[in-house]
């Protein structure tokens, strides 16, 4: 923030910067609101409240005129009229409480005050350059009251504390006694900035039924990032930069952040942004993210693709021969893939030919697809961002060995990465239970070497190379705390039973007021799909399902139930998940039983509230479920 700021804006930041306490959030000219509004600075306080500031370094000798609307001010091309920067001050914060409003968690409920902000506002500015000796005329305190306005005697540093907290809260439209929640403050936040808003799936897909303006809405649907991925995604500049977090964490709310940022920027210029991922699901949900937010394909600012699809875009637009035919698929794959490798090395398919290239789920990455995708960043911005969690690699038949540095990611030192450790997704009973079952995953995988967590420093060791011939280690997710339903375990004696058992819950759900769209069932195999397609067709229930449809045909604004293999239900989420058949997870052939677990992993972090999961027979898989959601409601039980 200090290097964004320009000479005068630095002086109010550095007093900021000195008196505020730690738990005050400045933000510095970034565009608030629905409207965009571009204040200097934004203050939040959890006790005093909300304020903005214009900040202006005029000297006495520029400022020739003003009223309570405009200034005039002489330059080097003559006089010149500017908006009065209280008045810009009070436009943008009076928008912002009238928004506010709305929304029932930041309005008294009843009394005196009611429907009116629980916390103060106000606005002020900050003239850097005028001392009071400057302007001690009495005409001067009726266009710049002195309760609203910093001179630079305020700013300097033989201020003290107090007093300087004395001059700037005097800024405030009122004031009375109230400490904000972190909720509270999250909110706050949402609307301050919609680039932060985290959408639930089922509301950004279109589900939804009341209107945007809807108070109740509103207070149902605010989600936002928490302060470190705003962190993340504000902070970033050109250059490479590695982010591992663990599920739920917001990963790809950061990457459709940065994406949304630079598109204007990659139209300009000709060179888009290139999103990539491993499953045409996800790609699919953050073009739609991304959509939603304004930013197309056709705007040429981001193309999102799979990465076996941009290989294809590659093969079509230059003309390339893959000699391997398309069955099996594996072997195409492969050639597809290396062949787009051998025609980026020599030349005919152009290098740097993106503004910024962004991966997400890289850990299902391939080794070579990652060299690749450093040599596609324009060399002007380096502007490559990996998103990684080694946890939900379920595609790749082994822990990566080789340091990102190795592979051309250059985070020197770990400077540029950075671990998300709190799981936002899942409730605590859910997140408990997909860790307890995968307990041995995220602890240590026999045979790999990995270490059970990692620190900042180890991470930036392995990612320059430290890590010498270090696998990448699983990151140990932390809960947010959010509560919600025990998950529930059902053993049906065959797969109609269990087909049965699914939809009469799936009834419950639908009585209970949960809406189809929201609900996804997720099967090992396509195979185990079909008793709940015809269960669900008996009883009229509307349902998409894999094994009849693929990715691209899933019709996401449907109000359907969902059915889903656990590869392409990665990166996705409901608010109520059935995992069904959890026996296939130990039968799959060619698969180790830690690339199992780490699938049964994704597939029970894909609910955000309700988790069911159901088995077909008996093994030891469905026994350690058993076990361990028995153990999970006692010992939960014992703590009340």
């Amino acid at each position: 923030m200090h290097a964004r700021c320009n000479a005068g804006e630095r002086k109010l930041f550095e007093a900021l910067k000195r008196h505020l306490p730690d738990d005050h959030l400045v933000w510095h000219d970034l565009p608030i609101g629905d409207a965009g509004l571009q204040p200097d600075f934004v203050i939040l306080s959890p006790r005093q409240g909300l304020l903005v500031l214009e900040v202006k370094d005029w000297k006495r000798n520029t400022l020739v005129g003003a009223d309570k609307h405009r200034v005039q001010l002489n330059v080097e091309r003559g006089v010149v009229t500017s908006p009065h920067p209280l008045a810009q001050a009070r436009q943008h914060v009076l928008a912002l409480a009238d928004r506010m409003q709305l929304d029932p968690a930041l309005v008294a409920a009843e009394g005196r005050f009611k429907g009116k902000l629980l916390f103060p506002w106000g606005w002020g500015c900050a003239l850097v350059n005028l001392k009071r000796d400057d302007v001690s005329d009495p005409g001067f305190a009726e266009i710049f009251p002195s309760d609203r306005t910093l001179l630079r005697d305020d700013l300097s540093d033989d201020v003290d504390t107090e007093t300087f907290s004395q001059r700037l809260w005097s800024m405030m439209q009122v004031n009375f006694p109230h400490t904000m929640t972190l909720p509270q403050q999250d909110r706050v936040r949402w609307h301050l900035f919609p680039t932060l808003r985290v959408e639930p799936q089922q509301e950004v897909l279109g589900l939804g039924e009341a209107k945007p303006e809807s108070p109740v809405r509103m207070h149902d649907m605010m989600h936002v990032m928490d302060m470190q991925q705003e962190r993340e995604a504000r902070r970033m500049g050109d250059g490479h930069r590695v982010i591992h977090g663990v599920a739920g964490s917001g990963k790809t709310m950061i990457l459709v952040f940065r994406a949304q940022h630079l598109s204007k920027a990659a139209a300009a210029v000709g060179r888009p942004v290139l999103v990539l991922c491993y499953n045409r699901a996800l790609a699919e949900r953050i073009a739609y993210l991304l959509e939603q937010r304004g930013v197309s394909e056709s705007s040429q600012g981001v193309v999102v693709r799979s990465f076996h699809s941009w290989c294809e875009d590659m093969v079509r637009t230059y003309q390339l021969e893959v000699k391997t035919p398309r069955s099996p698929a594996g072997a195409y794959f492969a050639e597809l893939a290396a062949t787009v490798e051998r025609a980026l090395a020599t030349g005919f398919v152009p290098k740097g030919q993106y503004t910024a290239v962004m991966i997400d789920e890289a850990h299902d990455f391939e080794d070579s697809w990652l060299r690749m995708s450093v040599e596609l960043v324009n060399p002007a911005t380096k502007a490559l961002l990996v998103l990684y969690d080694h946890a939900q690699a379920i595609y790749k038949k082994q822990n990566r060995k080789t340091p990102f540095k190795a592979l051309g990611i250059d985070v020197v030192g770990g400077r540029r990465s950075t671990i998300l450790r709190t799981n936002y997704r899942n409730t605590a009973e859910v997140l408990s239970l997909a860790l307890r079952c995968a307990g041995e995953l995220m602890s240590q995988i026999p045979g790999d070497g990995s270490s059970s967590d990692m620190d900042d420093s180890e991470l930036g060791a392995l990612l320059d190379g430290g890590g010498g011939d270090a696998p990448v280690s699983v990151v140990h997710p932390d809960s947010a705390g959010r509560r919600g339903p025990m998950p529930v375990l059902h053993e049906a004696e065959s797969p109609r039973a269990e087909a049965l058992w699914q939809v009469q819950r799936i009834t419950q759900l639908q009585s209970e007021g949960v809406r189809l769209g929201q609900i996804a069932v997720v099967f090992r195999f396509k195979a185990a799909m079909e008793p709940l397609e015809e269960a669900l067709r008996v009883h009229g229930i509307a349902c998409q399902s894999m094994r009849t449809l693929k990715p691209r045909d899933l019709r996401w604004t449907d109000d359907a139930v969902r059915i889903l293999t656990a590869h392409s239900v990665k990166g996705l989420e409901f608010s109520h998940v059935f995992v069904g058949a959890i026996d296939a997870f130990e039968e799959a052939k060619h698969q180790s039983a830690a690339d199992e677990l780490r699938l049964l992993y994704v597939a029970m972090t894909r609910a955000t509230l309700w988790l069911a999961l159901s088995a077909r027979r008996v093994g030891p898989l469905v026994d350690q479920v058993r076990g361990q959601l028995e153990r999970l409601r006692t010992e939960w039980a014992e703590l009340g």
